[in-house]
């Protein structure tokens, strides 16, 4: 048996949390609502039922032994826990949820650039030109300071697939070239790349046929 993510077929806020699960070797599969975005009610009903979340269940994981776990920064935390990707170190823990926030701010900032979600060009330009490079050059900065070659130290941990995820597929994916001024986090990329749960789900059908975000989010 292997667990349960429910999501939206796209990379979103799902995609850390699936690499996670791939860099740690727990097995799951992908469960879409059944007639995509947005649910319908039914499908928001079986949600609600299943995660207990009266606002937003997704994404929720579905564990093979009845836990259910819902709100996609805790979600990552918990694969953390089960996967020996969290540090048990205080002073690392606070780090780790720092780097995780931060990786939020930029997914956030992302999100409001987005032109056929409803934002203007001239938010769009704003985030090419000086969001984007303003948050990547605050991940390089910490990557710097970091004791080892991963943001934590020497080992991959969720604070990493967190940041991956936002640099990456909120960041370089839409606006291609743009960790080309930041020559630490570009080769901390393919290390993280390099791992070997990550590197196989990276490479399978299931990854390949997730909607992705591009250049064409940034309009023009």
């Amino acid at each position: 048996m292997t667990a349960k993510l429910h999501y939206y077929q796209a990379t979103g806020r799902a995609h850390a949390i699936r690499l996670a699960l791939a860099a740690g070797n727990i097995p799951f599969e992908d469960v879409y609502p059944v007639g995509g975005f947005p649910p319908s009610e039914d499908v928001r009903a079986q949600w609600r039922k299943l995660g207990g979340n009266t606002t937003n269940n997704v994404p929720m994981l579905e564990m093979t032994d009845g836990r259910v776990f819902t709100q996609s920064q805790a979600v990552l935390r918990a694969v953390g826990r089960m996967s020996g990707l969290m540090p048990s170190e205080e002073g690392l823990l606070y780090l780790t949820d720092k780097l995780i926030a931060d990786a939020e701010d930029l997914r956030l900032e992302s999100y409001k650039s987005f032109v056929a979600w409803g934002a203007s060009q001239e938010t769009a330009d704003a985030f090419i030109e000086k969001v984007l490079p303003l948050h990547i050059g605050n991940l390089e900065r910490q990557l710097k300071n970091s004791s080892g070659d991963y943001f934590v130290g020497q080992s991959l941990t969720i604070a990493d697939i967190a940041c991956y995820d936002a640099a990456v597929n909120f960041g370089s994916s839409r606006v291609p070239g743009a960790l080309d001024q930041f020559p630490g986090l570009k080769s901390w990329v393919a290390k993280v790349e390099s791992n070997e749960g990550i590197k196989k789900y990276l490479a399978s059908d299931s990854f390949a046929h997730l909607m992705k975000f591009g250049p064409e989010t940034l309009g023009k």
